[in-house]
């Protein structure tokens, strides 16, 4: 990728910062599992115990055990990216929805053709970490491996959505319904990923098409939109602004 070798694993990842003399790899690793900490990702429930089969012995009652690893990226810049994934496949399956809000294509021509007749501000935002704003249902953990360092060996129960998992993104999509209800938008009936709401003036209606953790905004004053976002729901919102192409 883009002349970089990629690793397959943490111990390649390692491997691979020793033979090229940095540590873009380590830092990667890092960089994710701190952002995963500062979403209070995981609640560590202490060291694992082990009978003489290898059986954990401390596992947490009516919890399943699963499996986390990472996928390694990168980008066109040359940073080096790693995100943590669960192996959601390990779970059962779920006869909920289970997919994230992605808006239509025809929808969103015709929310930026709307934005244009009634002389809308169009502005784009991006959800960083969005999965991790919302908790998960399913009682699952995971045993730490090396990559988490000092707790490698530690018994860590997943509360957030973590990416892999086979309700994340129907979680986020409930997280994402709460906070445009709260928001005075509704979802319109032909898609309900566009969610809809009067203008203070009540003379036109304001749109936010969602595709998973994008957002397309057309409204009087998007900019106030972005700014309850941040300041009321605590998102972490990237590259706000005006849409560059559409």
């Amino acid at each position: 990728m883009f002349g970089y070798q990629i690793p397959r694993d943490y111990e390649e990842a390692m491997e691979l910062d020793r033979k090229n003399g940095n540590t873009k790899w380590k830092e990667a690793i890092d960089l994710e599992l701190k952002q995963i900490d500062d979403y209070q990702t995981f609640r560590d429930v202490g060291k694992a115990e082990l009978n003489t089969k290898g059986q954990i012995t401390n596992a947490p009652e009516g919890y399943k055990k699963i499996r986390v690893h990472l996928v390694f990226a990168v980008k066109h810049d040359g940073r080096h990216k790693a995100r943590l994934v669960a192996d959601g496949h390990l779970t059962r399956n779920t006869t909920e929805g289970a997919y994230s809000g992605v808006v239509s294509l025809r929808s969103l021509r015709i929310v930026m053709f709307l934005s244009e007749l009634n002389a809308l501000k169009l502005w784009g935002a991006d959800i960083g970490n969005a999965y991790l704003e919302a908790f998960t249902e399913e009682k699952i953990f995971i045993v730490a491996g090396p990559e988490f360092g000092n707790r490698k060996g530690h018994i860590l129960i997943i509360s957030k959505a973590l990416y892999g998992l086979r309700t994340s993104g129907a979680r986020w999509h409930d997280k994402l319904f709460d906070v445009m209800r709260d928001m005075g938008f509704s979802p319109s009936k032909n898609d309900p990923d566009i969610w809809m709401r009067p203008s203070k003036d009540s003379e036109v209606y304001e749109y936010i098409a969602v595709y998973v953790d994008d957002l397309a905004i057309v409204a009087q004053d998007p900019a106030e939109i972005c700014q309850i976002l941040r300041d009321k729901f605590k998102l972490k919102l990237k590259g706000d602004g005006p849409l560059e192409y559409h």
